[in-house]
């Protein structure tokens, strides 16, 4: 056995860290420490970084051997842990010092060498980081402006309300209103179901072995000769049956219907299928 300590990128939540586990494990890794954006782990001498890294690949990480670049992710999950400080704690702390205590490096090098290498300054980086986390909270509807601000450390509402839109183009409310007309703004599962089965989605697909199969018209199908036209992900507890991600599917006969799937990351092949499927619709979208 070997020891590796690998730094990660794009961890950025707890199921993230579920996710480098549950792979680095069925890879034979014995693992001693993961925390967001590193791991520290004991493997077989023939499982190499390569294996490793083409594996998380598959989820969207990606292995960092440049000490630059290993830097500039800690800065990004030093901004990530300043943030969700300030929604848990009434205690002032400066972005500078506490990312300077964090990382461990003075913030004046912290500082040039991130506008150096990313093109834009911390401060610049954390305000979009806060503006994003704002979009979050106003898409779960469960506060008002003023307790997000509250929430968020924001000096008065009307300080966030104009930060978001310098950030974004839209004020608040204008933004309410796109997410909706994007249909992208749900609350819940529930509520989702409800819009896509007025839509036109009413057969129900379910994962079987390598396929999907639609007990409603008594077929199975591959991957392949599906569209996936809508997907959406929602955090497990806002739905009491911790289901939390549905594919809107349609059928080269123009059939269509959903596939729910609660993450729980069996039959990892056909989950890594459908991903390539959305990646692919999405890179279409693109061009």
């Amino acid at each position: 056995m070997k020891t590796l300590n690998l730094n990660i990128k794009n961890m950025v939540c707890p199921r993230c860290i579920l996710v480098v586990k549950n792979e680095l494990e069925e890879l034979g890794a014995f693992i001693s420490t993961i925390q967001l954006g590193h791991a520290t782990i004991q493997v077989p001498e023939t499982l190499t970084k390569d294996k490793i890294a083409s594996r998380l690949d598959t989820y969207g990480f990606e292995l960092l051997e440049d000490k630059e670049e290993i830097l500039m992710e800690q800065i990004k999950l030093g901004i990530q842990h300043y943030i969700e400080m300030l929604e848990k704690s009434t205690k002032e702390v400066m972005l500078s010092d506490f990312l300077a205590h964090e990382i461990g490096k003075n913030y004046n090098f912290l500082s040039k060498l991130f506008s150096k290498i990313e093109g834009l300054t911390i401060e610049t980086y954390y305000i979009n980081k806060r503006v994003d986390r704002v979009k979050e909270l106003i898409k779960y509807d469960e506060l008002n402006l003023s307790e997000i601000a509250v929430k968020l450390g924001y000096s008065s509402v009307h300080y966030l309300s104009s930060q978001f839109k310098r950030v974004t183009g839209l004020s608040v409310s204008d933004y309410k209103e796109v997410m909706k007309n994007e249909n992208r703004y749900y609350k819940n599962l529930s509520e989702a179901l409800g819009d896509l089965r007025e839509k036109g989605y009413t057969y129900n697909f379910n994962r079987k072995e390598d396929c999907l199969e639609c007990k409603d018209l008594c077929a199975s199908f591959q991957i392949e000769e599906l569209n996936i036209s809508e997907f959406y992900r929602f955090d497990e507890n806002e739905d009491a049956a911790g289901k939390s991600v549905i594919y809107g599917i349609e059928t080269k006969d123009g059939l269509k219907g959903l596939l729910i799937d609660n993450s729980n990351l069996q039959n990892k092949a056909l989950f890594r299928r459908l991903s390539d499927k959305i990646k692919e619709k999405e890179n279409t979208k693109k061009r």
